[in-house]
């Protein structure tokens, strides 16, 4: 008896298209992860009063460890998200593990305790301020975190 032929460019036998969406959808929000190791996550400020004007020195994800950690687990739900739409639905299941581990490494950037130094805040009043800011960089990745882990659960539990 021979064996069906598989086409390709046709996903394997038994993968549906919102099988093969789901994954993609991890597939987008894996590199969405990856991409906000590279933007800016905190920063220390400076507010001149008598200028009326801010100074901001911005540190990346990458520029500190739990930076490699979320840019390793993007790349990771890159790979799940593929292996996913072309091998197993369970594949695309298994990207919650780097959406948990990103969204780990977000959470010991904050509470590194090492870096206290660089965020101290003090004042002159009205004529200097300087403090720690979190910016945009950090919670594209919290976002993207959570969608992955979210795309993920809905791959796991569509299947049960």
């Amino acid at each position: 008896m021979s064996e069906p032929t598989q086409h390709p460019g046709r996903p394997r036998r038994g993968t549906s298209v919102a099988g093969v969406l789901r994954a993609a959808g991890v597939f987008v929000a894996g590199f969405a992860l990856a991409v906000t190791a590279l933007l800016p996550w905190a920063g220390l400020t400076a507010e001149f009063g008598i200028l009326d004007a801010s100074l901001t020195h911005a540190v990346r994800g990458v520029d500190a460890g739990p930076g490699w950690f979320v840019l390793g687990a993007g790349i990771t739900a890159m790979l799940l998200g593929v292996l996913g739409a072309t091998r197993n639905w369970l594949f695309t299941g298994l990207a919650i593990l780097p959406g948990a581990v990103a969204a780990f490494a977000l959470a010991m950037f904050l509470a590194d305790p090492r870096d206290l130094v660089g965020r101290l805040d003090f004042q002159i009043s009205g004529l200097l301020r300087v403090h720690p800011t979190i910016q945009y960089g950090w919670f594209a990745g919290l976002l993207a975190s959570v969608a992955l882990a979210v795309l993920a659960a809905a791959a796991l539990l569509r299947r049960r």
